[in-house]
């Protein structure tokens, strides 16, 4: 998992984190300036999630629902203008009380699920089962929050998002389906390349969530038959346990055999 800060002022983020992997910051206006060009241009290295707080705003990846901001029952309409925009991952931060009157309203209104960020301020680094991301510190210095985010995150991560990587492109998504709940274990061919990956994707369901399944070793090779990269579960603190997407590098792999457990078929996108 990855750390991520938002804050009002850009520039308090340099404070805390000279070189942060992913920022957030805001786009429109309420009450608050959003962000410059100048401020995004302070985090060259990092991914920049672009947060929305007015629903009528068709841009960004997040929509900011919060009392002053948008409404649970405005949160629909938004996703929905975002996906006919073009933008397949349109996300909703939300606390952890309101949730549920957010999911509610995509249930009654009849538009798919998004991906949800909650603000659990628990002070640990955990992400609630059917969310890409939890903001767990508040305030942690002037006006920064943090946040811990999933290891891949759609429309973040992914090619065709509004923050692409370039020279990587989506090959082949596979569809799994799992011979039983035990340990199994399927075979992908990669491409070889420097950007050779998989993204392991369980399929969330029609209230946003995600049943868990386990990932283990990733076994891979290069074209020379000798083992490349690293297997993903000797990594010191890897957790296996996923319910949501998750990013395996894999440069310069031609193949590679994973190991799973899962109750219901997933996805898996070979990338390179």
């Amino acid at each position: 998992m990855r750390t991520m800060y938002d804050a009002v002022t850009a520039r308090n983020i340099l404070k805390k984190d000279g070189r942060p992997a992913l920022v957030a910051g805001y786009v429109d206006r309420i009450k608050l300036a959003p962000w410059t060009a100048a401020d995004w241009a302070l985090f060259p290295d990092a991914l920049k999630v672009r947060i929305v707080k007015k629903a009528s705003t068709n841009d960004g990846h997040v929509l900011d629902v919060e009392p002053g901001d948008a409404t649970p029952e405005e949160a629909p309409g938004w996703a929905r203008r975002r996906r006919a925009a073009g933008f397949a991952y349109p996300v909703i931060y939300c606390n952890r009380s309101t949730w549920p009157k957010v999911r509610a309203a995509f249930k009654a209104q009849g538009v798919e699920p998004p991906l949800y960020w909650i603000a659990t301020a628990t002070g640990r680094p955990e992400i609630p089962e059917g969310a890409i991301a939890a903001q767990y510190l508040l305030d942690v210095a002037p006006g920064i929050d943090v946040s811990v985010v999933a290891d891949f995150w759609p429309g973040v991560d992914s090619p065709g998002s509004l923050t692409a990587e370039p020279e990587v492109e989506l090959m082949e998504r596979i569809t799994v389906t799992p011979p039983d709940n035990g340990q199994n274990s399927v075979r992908l061919n990669l491409s070889g390349s420097a950007g050779a990956a998989v993204v392991v994707r369980p399929r969330i369901n029609g209230e946003g969530l995600s049943k868990p399944m386990w990932v283990g070793n990733i076994f891979a090779w290069g074209s020379d038959k000798v083992g490349i990269g690293h297997n993903p579960k000797s990594d010191p603190g890897y957790d296996d346990r996923l319910t949501s997407h998750r990013r395996f590098a894999l440069p310069g792999a031609l193949w590679a055999d994973l190991e799973y457990s899962a109750a219901e078929p997933f996805e898996i996108d070979v990338v390179g």
